[in-house]
């Protein structure tokens, strides 16, 4: 089951298509910026700041798609806004989770485990999965005197067995690139030198996937630049928007419906200041968007599915006190009930369920003590996955089950063996039954390089 770097002559090779997608994005929102100049007051304009939102909107909405971006209409209030403010943000509850079972200890998780790749040096992993199925993509360093990385692909069983073969899809850069299940595919995206890259690979090597681009959004923005997959499929992504980079835009691309637009852009940000490193979740009614403020805050708003903007967003956590540790950057999943939200505040993990109006819980939780927190979503809330101590020993993967208020459970699970720190983000994907897990780990003591690991386990027996 271990796979060097996959290429050569049987590797798939980059294929550069047209520029389509990357013109319907730009005329779409340009006509959508117009339609923002036209019909909208500036954004930040005579906002207010409370604890509660982060400012009224302006005097009119988002235009509604780039088709329809001609004029704006007034904003309506919804019931839900229209209730009684949420509570404003608090100290976190709670002492966080210190007890771990080991889930290869674990009979009831019927733990599967391979080795998908060997002698990385990188450590960036994605994950997304099905029924029946896992996708993996992860990065290979490129030759020393070469920048960048190449992207590897291979698809597994729910049993951790390769089922499609390693094979490189194009050049990255190194960031962390995200795959996403589409229904009866994959979606794969990443960043390289031309900007946001992307493509829809199979389990087959041949024919070559089509590469196509969004050239207009920036690899330089890409640590701002959030993205998530729709109930149908499609990708939505929120972006710095504007010269000033003072709002974010949101749209959507890789539809799977061949009827649909390549690219349509949906709406920007009216409540945003300064917005840095977002974050998106999108669900059968809408998105819910959060962010960084200029002044530290993070801020969360909700856009229904045409690209309207609730009249208030609102502050999920506070600007943090001179001195105050590093704020890390937020995640969004969402959930049966909206969406939950998790943070690092130093080596606090934090936790803030949202409802389906954007409106935060009463309580912010600490979940535990680590770093690099992913999300998936489970039951009617989430299951964090982070990097903390457990056993005495640093850097293990550890899972722990919120509930849709966000309270953590009372035990959590280890889910590496503890042979050897993790030093790199993991990934975690619900998949039919089970939940996959994939991360990059030391391949023995003192060696550099690296093996990526995909662990399977029953969702069922996570505590």
């Amino acid at each position: 089951m271990s796979h060097g770097a996959p290429g050569g002559s049987g590797g798939m090779k980059q294929v550069r298509s047209p520029e389509i997608a990357t013109r319907a994005w730009t005329f779409g929102f340009v006509g959508f910026a117009t339609s923002l100049v036209l019909g909208l007051a500036p954004a930040g304009c005579g906002q207010r700041k409370t604890e509660g939102g982060a400012g009224p909107a302006p005097s009119a909405s988002a235009a509604t798609s780039a088709s329809a971006a001609t004029s704006a209409d007034p904003p309506t209030t919804s019931a839900s806004v229209a209730q009684a403010p949420p509570p404003p943000p608090s100290e976190p509850v709670g002492s966080g989770v210190s007890s771990f079972v080991a889930a290869a200890q674990t009979e009831a998780c019927k733990a599967q485990s391979g080795d998908i790749a060997t002698y990385l040096q990188r450590g960036e992993v994605t994950a997304a999965g099905r029924e029946g199925a896992i996708a993996a993509a992860w990065l290979i360093k490129l030759a020393a005197n070469k920048p960048g990385a190449q992207l590897a692909f291979a698809g597994f069983a729910l049993d951790a067995k390769q089922v499609a073969r390693a094979r490189g899809i194009g050049t990255a850069n190194e960031t962390a690139p995200r795959i996403f299940s589409n229904g009866a595919g994959w979606t794969l995206v990443w960043f390289d030198g031309d900007g946001l890259a992307y493509t829809k690979p199979r389990w087959e090597t041949a024919p070559a996937p089509v590469i196509e681009r969004l050239s207009t959004v920036s690899a330089a923005n890409a640590d701002d630049v959030a993205l998530a997959a729709t109930p149908s499929g499609a990708i939505v992504a929120v972006a710095p928007f504007n010269m000033d980079k003072a709002q974010l835009g949101l749209f959507q691309f890789a539809p799977t419906d061949a009827a649909a637009p390549a690219v349509q852009a949906l709406g920007a940000t009216h409540h945003a200041h300064e917005p840095r490193r977002s974050a998106v979740a999108a669900d059968g009614t809408g998105y819910t968007l959060a962010w960084h403020e200029g002044d530290g805050r993070i801020v969360v708003s909700r856009f229904d599915l045409a690209g309207k903007e609730i009249d208030e967003a609102y502050t999920l956590a506070a600007a943090p006190p001179a001195g105050a540790p590093a704020r890390e950057r937020v995640n969004l999943v969402a959930t049966t009930k909206g969406a939950m939200a998790v943070w690092v505040e130093g080596d606090k993990i934090l936790a803030r369920a949202v409802d389906a109006a954007a409106r935060p819980g009463d309580k912010t939780w600490l979940v535990g003590r680590g770093r690099a927190p992913a999300l998936a979503p489970i039951g009617d809330g989430a299951l964090v996955v982070f990097l903390g101590q457990e056993g005495g020993k640093d850097d293990q993967v550890l899972a722990v089950k919120l509930s849709e208020s966000g309270e953590p459970s009372s035990t959590g699970m280890r889910i590496s063996d503890g042979t050897g720190p993790v030093k790199d983000p993991a990934a975690v994907t619900p998949a039919g039954p089970r939940f996959g897990f994939l991360w990059t780990e030391p391949m023995s003591n003192g060696v550099s390089t690296k093996r990526a690991i995909l662990r399977t386990l029953e969702s069922s027996c996570i505590p």
